[in-house]
């Protein structure tokens, strides 16, 4: 299936699970080729946060098992776009739910997180190149090299958007300012793991953090 919109047919039924940037991306290009678009989130909140930059006529709505489950079903493609993916995420599409899709329907991975996750169906990461998994005769795309295919927009975005915090990152290490998001995203201090998930990942594999 074409995933525009072409007079005569059907328009494709795409769903995005996760409204940050990847997800954000997903829904405007999808939407953008006039398929019609579903965006889970979060929460409320996450919601309420992302509905003013959704596109026109994209339904956004909160990721619950009832709501999924039928969205699912007549999905044509599906994208995970969750922010962090691991071994003790719960999962959100199981066997049981590709039972319920369309014979040919698509997931493509885009979270390509640690163990099974939240999509134990699509199996380990792909490499570029190789044949989509088949699990329920739906297709699975785990793919966490994608920018890699097209290295020169990919650097050239990649250096646009991480100059700013590379700057913050100069004036928390060199001038002491606070800065939130720089927090977050320590991983280490002092000789120790501090970000949760590099700690979890340690206790998964026996590594002192």
């Amino acid at each position: 299936m074409l995933l525009a919109e072409v007079t005569g047919a059907v328009a494709p039924q795409v769903v995005v699970i996760g409204c940050g940037t990847v997800g954000a991306a997903a829904a405007r290009t999808a939407a953008a080729l006039g398929a019609r678009v579903t965006v889970l989130t979060r929460s409320e909140d996450s919601a309420g946060r992302y509905l003013p930059d959704a596109p026109t006529g994209v339904r956004v709505a909160v990721n619950t098992p009832e709501l999924r489950s039928r969205v699912l079903a007549e999905a044509d493609l599906v994208v995970g776009a969750i922010l962090i993916s691991t071994f003790d995420t719960a999962p959100m599409i199981t066997e049981t739910d590709l039972r319920e899709m369309k014979a040919g329907a698509v997931i493509v991975d885009a979270t390509c997180g640690y163990g099974e996750g939240y999509l134990p169906t699509a199996g380990p990461v792909q490499q570029p190149g190789d044949a989509p998994r088949v699990t329920q005769g739906v297709l699975h795309v785990k793919l966490d090299a994608l920018p890699a295919l097209v290295p020169l927009t990919t650097t050239a975005a990649y250096t646009g958007n991480a100059a700013p915090y590379l700057v913050r990152l100069a004036r928390v290490a060199l001038s002491g300012v606070s800065d939130r998001a720089i927090e977050a995203a320590r991983i280490a201090q002092a000789g120790r793991l501090v970000h949760p998930i590099c700690r979890q990942h340690a206790a998964f594999y026996g590594v002192p953090a």
